[in-house]
């Protein structure tokens, strides 16, 4: 089986086995690392190293090569190399970070190129008479050769990865400590090596015309790959041939003997009817490219996965095939006869870790009908590519490498998703308008994006996977945005299940959405999941809400609420007050609770607590409540609905006079407020 873990158990063990004393060194032979296997790939003294089993994404990184820090060794170059290799050793070994309490194994990766250029630097001190060749010790000891060193690098313009992670590897063996090292850093915290401390942005929120246009885009695409998952699949099994999908002339070359053709590529495409697929960003001619037409499907249902749950980028790589389970949110209801009266309520979850071997070991996310189905193309995809792997569909990563229908030695793993790869409507889906860019701008009036290229009028929007988790925590609480008449049913039928299930008030939500931790002997909810930022995102909805609808067109409101708009209104004009400032205090008051946002009959609400008339439709009480927010157009199409219901009903019956009682009310209100300013 392919398996996706955090590397942990690998590494405590080999932690348990390094002793306390500080003067250890471990041997050439010294195993700090197997596969799922067994078998080494990590050996002290080996030349190469290869940290995928410590690794907590799905994608592979290169091999660790000490072989390649230089180009031929003598007793100098040799000694560096040594140093690099237990400094990499300390690095992963004593130092304390990130969430699993070290070093990530990409991190140390990357460590390995700085601590690679720093060697070479080291030897190429030879050319200088007055120092000669200095080992990584001096350099890191020495005040004076470390300062030589960052002019170095700046001089020679480094990449910035470079730097930054010099500067951080250097904070990270100042807290191994002499007594691993075996000597103490001098002089490293004021070294810069050229790196500009800019504090990073919060990822933006994709403005809301990109953002639907994503959505209904993706899902046209999802029907289409739906409805013809049966036949993908059976068609990728077709390629287990080798001369499947060949032109006649290539089918030849590779059999001298062949006495019948199998179908070329056009043939077998209308074989399968699957025209209507391999067409636009999916089109393909031959064989050869088929692997990156899958990938590009692939790409499209990881990013309905990404939208619909808001997972990040490599919880989604790491989902394996059977990644959807069942959990029962209530159970049913059964008499005392034992007669069922209730069927149990079951939800759906999306999870990196399956619930066949006893708890769960990871998180999960709700999984709406776009997740699912998204997730059986994608398994039908696996299936037919199992096929051509001869292995089993069962233990296999969802995305599976494609690769294996044109190179027979393809390793199993799952498919390199990359920019190279991604669907060109993804790249250049919508380019931003003067619109779009107001938006983005109110999201964080702190932050000037006209000074970012990438987010330019006429650009086109640079997707990221964080955007889509971010936009999905903040759209799902918009009302705003979740009335537009073209937003798709799917997306309205998931904010409703976020609001259901991941509000704190939710009984289970640890029990569903966690995981089982056996030393704690509880239910875990890892602190990064996205229904803390869906519930974080309430009060910054609210106030985008409120404010478009307070501020985003000039028409007269009334009511208590709708009042106070108005005076306010009227200071923004006269510029005694900036929009800046009442989206802060807003956003302070919906935090605090003291104000909400919900559509009405009449236009608004911003009480914060149950209100049995809202549920009830009741507009009347709307008219003298101070939380409302009352529109001239929706208070005169409601009184118009009164009195075309009231003419359906017999004078003195119950509903007559209901109706009558609210249109009453309604125009009233009308009549002293609304006829009294248009006078």
């Amino acid at each position: 089986m392919l398996h996706f873990n955090d590397g942990q158990s690998e590494f405590l063990e080999t932690a348990s086995k390094i002793p306390i004393d500080s003067y250890w060194r471990p041997s050439p032979d010294f195993v700090i690392c197997r596969d799922a296997q067994g078998t080494p790939s990590v050996v002290y003294g080996g030349d190469a190293w290869d940290l995928n089993p410590f690794r907590l994404k799905a994608t592979k990184i290169r091999l660790i090569l000490f072989n390649s820090i230089f180009d031929k060794l003598d007793a100098e170059r040799s000694g560096l190399v040594e140093e690099v290799r237990y400094l990499l050793f300390c690095l992963l070994f004593y130092v304390r970070a990130g969430k699993l309490g070290r070093l990530s194994a990409e991190t140390l990766n990357k460590y390995f190129s700085v601590l690679r250029m720093a060697a070479r630097y080291c030897y190429a001190q030879k050319a200088n008479p007055l120092i000669g060749v200095i080992s990584l010790q001096q350099l890191f000891t020495n005040p004076a050769y470390l300062d030589g060193y960052s002019d170095w690098v700046i001089k020679n313009d480094v990449g910035e990865t470079y730097r930054k992670g010099t500067r951080a590897m250097l904070g990270h063996i100042v807290a191994i400590g002499e007594h691993r090292l075996g000597y103490k850093l001098h002089g490293v915290f004021h070294l810069r090596f050229g790196v500009d401390d800019k504090k990073s942005n919060q990822t933006p929120v994709i403005p809301t015309r990109i953002y639907l246009g994503l959505l209904n885009s993706s899902n046209d695409w999802l029907n289409l790959l739906y409805e013809n998952r049966h036949a993908l699949e059976t068609f990728l099994r077709s390629f287990e041939s080798p001369l499947y999908g060949r032109s006649h002339k290539a089918q030849a070359s590779l059999d001298s003997r062949i006495s019948s053709y199998e179908p070329d590529f056009k043939q077998a495409v209308i074989s399968h009817q699957l025209e209507s697929v391999f067409t636009d960003d999916l089109s393909c001619s031959n064989r050869n490219n088929l692997s990156g037409a899958i990938i590009r499907i692939q790409w499209t249902l990881k990013t309905i996965i990404h939208l619909y749950t808001g997972m990040r980028d490599q919880e989604v790589m790491r989902l394996p095939y059977n990644c959807i389970n069942d959990e029962e949110v209530s159970e049913a209801t059964v008499d005392d006869e034992g007669v069922t009266r209730d069927d149990s309520m079951i939800v759906q979850v999306i999870s990196t870790t399956t619930k066949f071997t006893g708890y769960r070991k990871a998180a999960a996310w709700l999984a709406t009908d776009e997740v699912v189905r998204a997730v059986e193309v994608a398994q039908g995809i696996c299936r037919g590519l199992s096929v051509l792997f001869h292995v089993s569909h069962d233990d296999m990563p969802l995305f599976l490498t494609p690769a294996i229908i044109n190179y027979s030695q393809a390793k199993l793993g799952v498919s390199e998703l990359d920019a190279r790869n991604k669907p060109a409507r993804l790249k250049q889906l919508e380019l931003i308008t003067e619109a779009d860019f107001l938006e983005l701008q109110a999201s964080d009036p702190k932050r000037d994006f006209s000074l970012e290229p990438e987010f330019q009028v006429g650009s086109p929007w640079p997707f990221r996977t964080h955007q889509f988790r971010r936009s999905l925590a903040y759209y799902g609480r918009s009302s705003g945005f979740i009335s537009l008449p073209t937003l798709r049913k799917q997306f309205k039928h998931l904010t409703t299940q976020m609001s259901r299930y991941y509000g704190n008030n939710f009984e289970r939500l640890k029990t569903i959405f966690g995981y089982y931790d056996p030393e704690a002997d509880d239910f875990i909810l890892p602190k990064n999941h996205v229904l803390f930022e869906y519930q974080a995102g309430v009060p910054m909805s609210i106030a985008y809400d409120l404010l478009d609808h307070a501020f985003g067109s000039d028409s007269p409101i009334f009511g208590g609420t709708g009042t106070y708009i108005s005076n306010q209104r009227k200071k923004l004009d006269q510029g005694d007050i900036h929009i800046v400032d009442v989206r802060k205090e807003t956003e302070k008051l919906a935090a605090e609770g003291k104000i909400s946002y919900k559509s009405t009959i009449l236009g608004a609400c911003t009480y914060s607590g149950n209100c049995e008339f809202y549920l009830l439709g009741d507009a009347g009480p709307c008219t003298t409540c101070d939380e409302s927010i009352i529109e001239k157009d929706k208070l005169e199409a409601a009184i118009a609905d009164d009195e075309a219901d009231l003419a359906l009903y017999e004078p003195g019956t119950g509903e007559y006079q209901v109706v009558k009682t609210e249109l009453d009310r309604l125009k009233k209100f009308h009549q002293k407020f609304i006829a009294v300013v248009e006078v």
